[in-house]
């Protein structure tokens, strides 16, 4: 099934289908800046939409691509491209199936779009209102002036009229046979992104941005959640390193450690600024291994493992507010991402994570979950390696998700740290549905070389593709501890996110 997409200047309708299914549609009311009001839905209305200005700047039109299944490369999808990006067409160039390559030369040199010789051809030419075909082989095209390539088309109208204010993603790195000279003939710009997601990267989100309508085309997710990326994209505050959503597109190097002091890790070792400082020198060891952008991490004991019951009879020690607002302050000011580690002791996750909701809801702050640190009732810490459940986890991933989206956020990194496999128990049931939620397997043990890449081989099965991994170097403890190269080399796959001990 096809979407024949017809579109108003600066509004497009919401439509769409499963993914890989043909046409995946997101849309906004107005173009930003724009006072205009959004017309109410009337199916039976005849209006035509507004001629555009003249006078107006051209609009943009952009392209996201990304790799797709090889059956997303056959003939339908370019018709899918002309009948998205094209109003009109008075001449167009039409190609057998077999010479596809020869006839996309001439529709680049000529600058219209291409038609395959197939079953839709005659209505696609009477939507565009197509009177001069050109053509290498005999096509059967009605009444229509035919030419042969080389022909002299001096004089002919060869201006298709593109859409307007449509950004297009396209999901496949590889176009398929013709589209290319369909999209240079709208005049649309070629865009990176990642994981068919327009989330991912300052050019992909500046280009959703300048686009009032945006049409996705090929396997991207479902259409509501493909729209959900798209409405992130123009609206969310992007983070350090570009983009609304933590991950893929960066890699993150964290220290870590409590505001206290030197005794709870690395990143107590310095003040607020000289920790960024820090950070950001050891991301940029990192980004010289690597093309992916680097950014530096802060990741904060917030609530810290005692030996002795607290006021409350809990085993877990909270850091006021006002201590760690110094860090995460500088951490703003520096481009630097902040992730809250909890070590609750008898209390649940959730519970210690409501409490620093106030710091939890501004963009560049996530949250770790840390079950060595979780006590069941007569258990105590440095006796026994804790535990949690599964659901417990859901529960805390559920509300930060809700968060997320009643602070219209970028989605949050969730860590959760293990090193062991019973640490979180059923953790085949992580529910990770939420856009607004991107958790991250930590791989937290201490060790030799081969110790640590032996947990890391034991923590990865099971895990689903939505979750991103995690690396720690342990400064003290590991024997002896990683270089940036050898993280890079040796880590497989490469870990989104490696913390400093």
């Amino acid at each position: 099934m096809l979407v024949d997409m017809k579109l108003v200047s600066r509004r497009v309708a919401l439509m769409g289908l499963a993914a890989g299914a043909g046409v995946a549609v997101a849309a906004c009311s107005t173009a930003p800046g724009s006072d205009e009001q959004p017309a109410e839905d009337d199916p039976g209305s005849t209006d035509e939409p507004a001629a555009p200005d003249e006078s107006d700047e051209a609009p943009h039109h952009v392209v996201v691509t990304q790799p797709i299944p090889s059956a997303a490369l056959e003939a339908p999808t370019l018709l899918d491209v002309t009948r998205a990006v094209f109003d009109g067409a008075t001449a167009v160039v039409v190609a057998a199936t077999a010479d596809v390559a020869s006839a996309e030369a001439t529709a680049r040199e000529l600058g219209l779009p291409l038609l395959l010789d197939d079953a839709e051809l005659a209505a696609e030419l009477d939507r565009l209102g197509t009177t001069t075909v050109i053509a290498s082989s005999p096509v059967d095209v009605g009444d229509r002036e035919v030419f042969a390539p080389g022909d002299d088309v001096e004089g002919l109208p060869l201006t298709p009229t593109a859409q307007d204010d449509v950004a297009l993603l396209l999901d496949g790195e590889t176009l398929a046979p013709g589209v290319a000279a369909a999209l240079a003939a709208a005049g649309i710009e070629v865009v990176d992104t990642l994981d068919a997601d327009p989330r991912t990267s300052s050019e992909s989100v500046a280009a959703m941005r300048d686009a009032a309508g945006v049409l996705g085309l090929g396997a991207f997710q479902a259409p509501e959640r493909f729209a959900d990326r798209v409405e992130a994209a123009k609206t969310l505050p992007e983070l350090p390193g570009g983009g609304v959503a933590p991950f893929p597109g960066r890699m993150m190097i964290a220290l870590y450690g409590h505001p206290s002091g030197p005794t709870l890790g690395v990143l107590g070792e310095q003040g607020p600024e000289a920790a960024v400082d820090r950070v950001n020198a050891l991301a940029a060891e990192y980004q010289e291994l690597t093309d992916t952008p680097v950014i530096g991490c802060f990741e904060i004991i917030t609530t810290v493992a005692t030996a002795a019951a607290q006021r409350d009879g809990n085993y877990s020690g909270r850091t006021a507010i006002a201590d760690l607002l110094p860090y995460i302050e500088a951490a703003e000011a520096g481009g630097v991402y902040v992730v809250l580690d909890l070590q609750p002791g008898l209390n649940d996750f959730l519970t210690q994570a409501q409490e620093y909701e106030e710091l939890l809801r501004r963009p560049n702050v996530g949250l770790a979950l840390d079950p060595e640190w979780r006590l069941r009732p007569g258990q105590r810490h440095m006796t026994i390696i804790g535990q949690v459940e599964i659901d417990e986890v859901n529960a805390t991933g559920a509300w930060l998700a809700d968060l997320v989206a009643e602070h219209q956020l970028p989605p949050k990194v969730l860590v959760l740290h293990q090193f062991q496999t019973r640490m979180i128990i059923d953790r085949g049931r992580l529910d990770t549905s939420r856009d607004e939620v991107q958790y991250l397997i930590h791989a937290d043990g201490h060790g030799t070389h081969g110790q640590k890449l032996e947990t890391w081989n034991a923590l990865r099965p099971g895990l689903d593709e939505h979750t991103r991994l995690g690396w720690k170097n342990f400064i003290d403890e590991d024997s002896p501890m990683m270089t940036p190269a050898q993280t890079m080399q040796l880590v497989q796959p490469t870990p989104d996110f490696v913390s400093y001990q």
